[in-house]
């Protein structure tokens, strides 16, 4: 193949239709580097290895041992895992679902969870369960690195998967060395101890040969093979080496923002909470929530709010309701809500405001801090007043602050209600803090009442 052909073919498979159950054509998937690594340094192990059998009535398994279903497995934590390198709310029998339907052929179930059960053994993978959901993490995730490896779809194809598990390494490990380069030659040694031999269990160059004729005669794409041409050849000093050329029609080069993942929503298991809450959220007309962060904010929610009753449910929902449509959707509602809940006295204070009508005065020249004055409103009165005193201030305050402020209708945006019902008035001059008015008022009552008596 010509150099300008080459050119004009590089990274042209980077997206293919396959036999599988994608709809649409399959993306390629970025493996991280440390993961990749540390998986494949598992070989090196490999002569002091046994077989052992990680799942009762399963097949046995060498434990430092890289076979196609490590590959497979290798793929599908890297395409369903997040980049912080874990998986929340799926079950391994819903990764495998999710793996199965992006191979054309692929492994079994019982291979699958076998396979799991022996990266949870090596310490690749951990489980960690909150008694909602589980979570799933790639420990050899390291993402300051900022390295990976992309791999075209071409390695969900049967042809791909039917090869020894020795040629898939091969293939994999060239890949991760070549990276996007266009028709460069790979080139390395293979002297006694070489990395390839220990990678494909080999001792001769001729089974390397053999490696490579079958990566050659592979075609994913009718007339393109995976490799341009390879030999293995011995110099003019006696040392044999390999050398092949990637056919860069299957390289894949990154594109900043192109995602390279699938994670999957994170389904909560069903409960009372999480029955109330759906319910809430759909009173509220605010259910476009639970698909947030692909389910993360949900569970978030469920998690802080699990347990609890259907009245502070109630509020919680109406003051996510407040946060979403004063701040927006990226708002951090669990956090802010999560201090509000903390003294759970916040709660009785807070309605009493709204049934009275005095939580349309709390934000009135505070916009710049609206997100976090009923919590600091909260601090301020709780040690002044009861709830009983409370709501009596309040009932006595509504009447006043609206013939001074008139009717507030948006507490995060005062001025622009100020105008609109009072437009004659001025602009106050000074900072009006709720609390301090209603401190003030309850002294002045007090006062009057002495005198009265």
């Amino acid at each position: 193949m010509g150099e300008a052909k080459r050119k004009f073919e590089a990274y042209s498979q980077t997206y293919m239709k396959l036999n599988n159950k994608n709809f649409n054509a399959t993306s390629p998937v970025s493996v991280d580097y440390t993961f990749f690594s540390d998986l494949f340094n598992l070989e090196k192990s490999y002569s002091q290895d046994n077989v052992i059998m990680f799942r009762r009535n399963s097949h046995q398994l060498r434990k430092f041992h890289v076979t196609k279903t490590t590959m497979q497995l290798m793929i599908a934590v890297s395409r369903c895992f997040n980049t912080e390198g874990t998986l929340t709310g799926c079950s391994v029998h819903r990764l495998y679902k999710l793996m199965s339907d992006e191979y054309e052929d692929p492994c079994s179930k019982e291979q699958f969870y076998a396979e799991i059960h022996k990266f949870i053994e090596l310490g690749i993978l951990s489980v960690s369960q909150d008694g909602i959901v589980e979570t799933w993490k790639l420990t050899p995730h390291k993402r300051d690195t900022g390295r990976f490896v992309l791999f075209s779809p071409l390695v969900f194809t049967k042809a791909f998967t039917d090869l020894p598990a020795a040629a898939q390494k091969l293939y994999m490990y060239i890949v991760s060395r070549n990276g996007e380069r266009v028709g460069a030659e790979f080139k390395i040694n293979l002297e006694k101890g070489s990395w390839v031999y220990t990678l494909t269990h080999k001792t001769r160059p001729v089974q390397i040969r053999e490696l490579l004729t079958s990566l050659c005669k592979l075609e994913p794409v009718a007339g393109k093979p995976l490799l341009l041409g390879s030999a293995v050849e011995k110099d003019a000093f006696g040392q044999w080496s390999l050398r092949c050329t990637l056919n860069p029609a299957y390289l894949v080069k990154h594109t900043e923002g192109v995602k390279y993942r699938m994670v999957p929503h994170v389904k909560v298991p069903y409960s009372k909470t999480v029955s109330r809450l759906r319910m809430l959220f759909f009173q509220h007309k605010i259910g476009d929530i639970e698909q947030l962060d692909n389910g993360l904010v949900f569970l978030d929610l469920v998690r802080l709010l699990n347990g609890a009753g259907i009245k502070t449910l109630r509020f919680a929902v109406v003051r996510i309701k407040e946060m979403f449509l004063s701040f927006g959707l990226t708002y951090d509602v669990v956090t802010a809500l999560e201090s509000e809940l903390r003294d759970r006295t916040y709660v009785t204070y807070m309605e009493v405001l709204k049934e009275t009508g005095a939580q349309e005065y709390l934000g009135v020249n505070e916009e710049e801090y609206a997100d976090t004055r009923p919590l600091q409103f909260f601090r301020a009165i709780k040690d002044k007043f009861t709830v009983s005193q409370f709501r009596k201030v309040c009932v006595a305050a509504v009447p006043l602050l609206r013939d001074r402020f008139g009717k507030q209708m948006s507490p995060t945006d005062p001025y622009y209600s100020y105008r609109k019902i009072r437009p004659g008035l001025p602009m106050p001059d000074e900072i009006f803090y709720l609390e301090d008015f209603l401190i003030e008022l309850t002294a002045a009552i007090d006062k009057k009442e002495t005198i009265a008596s």
